[in-house]
């Protein structure tokens, strides 16, 4: 599959507290909460001190004081807990880069978005290195890295959208596909950073908007 589908949205876990109708969450569902990140966690500190093939699930479920039959109740594999861990470390991230979203024109907020997740990765590169090299790899069909952030991919194309009603891009500009080709100027930008570890990530910023700009030019 495409790069793009390792970055554009994700299904929900197999266990999921629903709260109840007047908001709170009943103590079961608070307990299998609190267990699903446990799991996360120590999924996260394993991959991230021994890689992924090196971790295995009796070890994250011993981590996460649970049993090993438990783990597959929450996530039928690592792969699995790599897709979750990526929705709730970048997802995150991105959420707040629109959240907080300046007006200005596409190429500022489309760096905005980027520079988000390149501060994020440079925080815990261990793990920033296991997404580049893992998730574009991981079946589609078994893991549902098809549906990865979703959200991503369509609020860059309202982002896009706007700047057609700015008078910043043709009309007939293809938001999807420009969307597309913006992402993977990005991607390709974090694989030359993180596979040159002494590169300062001000550089990879910089060449990025570069690239960004002609692109949208």
């Amino acid at each position: 599959h495409s790069i793009l589908s390792t970055v554009i949205a994700m299904r929900e876990p197999k266990q999921s507290a629903k709260p109840h109708a007047n908001g709170a969450l009943s103590r079961t569902e608070r307990n299998k909460r609190a267990k699903q990140d446990r799991i996360v966690r120590a999924a996260r500190r394993l991959f991230g001190r021994k890689g992924f093939e090196n971790t295995t699930t009796r070890e994250i479920a011993r981590a996460a004081d649970i049993g090993a039959g438990t783990l597959f109740l929450y996530a039928g594999s690592k792969e699995d807990l790599l897709v979750m861990i990526f929705r709730d470390e970048v997802g995150r991230a991105v959420d707040r880069a629109f959240d907080t979203m300046r007006p200005g024109p596409l190429l500022d907020q489309v760096m905005q978005v980027f520079d988000a997740m390149i501060t994020h990765h440079e925080r815990n590169f261990a793990l920033a290195r296991l997404f580049v090299k893992e998730l574009p790899f991981v079946d589609d069909r078994a893991h549902g890295v098809g549906e990865v952030m979703a959200r991503l991919y369509g609020r860059m194309c309202d982002l896009i959208e706007r700047a057609k009603d700015r008078g910043e891009l043709r009309v007939d500009v293809p938001a999807p596909l420009l969307a597309e080709n913006l992402f993977g100027l990005f991607f390709q930008a974090i694989q030359l950073w993180i596979g040159r570890r002494k590169t300062p990530a001000q550089r990879c910023r910089g060449r990025l908007r570069e690239k960004l700009e002609l692109q949208l030019a």
